[in-house]
């Protein structure tokens, strides 16, 4: 699951099976693992799983998301994003850390915050006018 330990200070965290729909919101303090269908927002403080036979329409974030399945609606991790070759996210993504792999479908828009601000910085450097030289005319004669 995502690379942490299964249980934590708050329990294993939650794990909705294939044949599961569910709809509401879906929020856990540990990892969400999801095989089924979720109309409605999902929240993790950790991570979030997506598996390949997993559908979600509605918003998700989480600290690490990890996408093999669809998603429609907007995403947003606050650390990082991986999208597998067999998931599709449509909707605007937030993220830190984005990773999409080849075969993947993503439709929508990327913001990555930290990268935005380093990124605005950069243009202001290049899009400052430079300052003209003063010109000194001389006379010879």
């Amino acid at each position: 699951m995502l690379g942490s330990k299964s249980t934590g200070p708050s329990g294993p965290g939650t794990v909705i099976g294939a044949n599961v729909k569910l709809v509401g919101t879906l929020q856990d303090a540990s990892d969400i693992v999801i095989h089924g269908r979720i109309e409605g927002e999902v929240i993790s403080s950790q991570g979030i799983t997506v598996a390949e036979t997993a559908y979600i329409k509605g918003p998700v974030s989480a600290d690490v998301i990890s996408v093999a399945g669809k998603i429609r609606g907007s995403v947003t991790a606050t650390g990082r994003l991986e999208i597998l070759p067999a998931g599709k996210v449509f909707g605007s993504v937030t993220s830190k850390d984005l990773s999409i792999k080849s075969g993947a479908i993503f439709i929508g828009k990327c913001t990555m915050p930290e990268q935005e601000k380093e990124a605005l910085e950069e243009e202001k450097t290049i899009e400052e006018p430079k300052k003209e030289a003063t010109s000194t005319s001389y006379e010879v004669e």
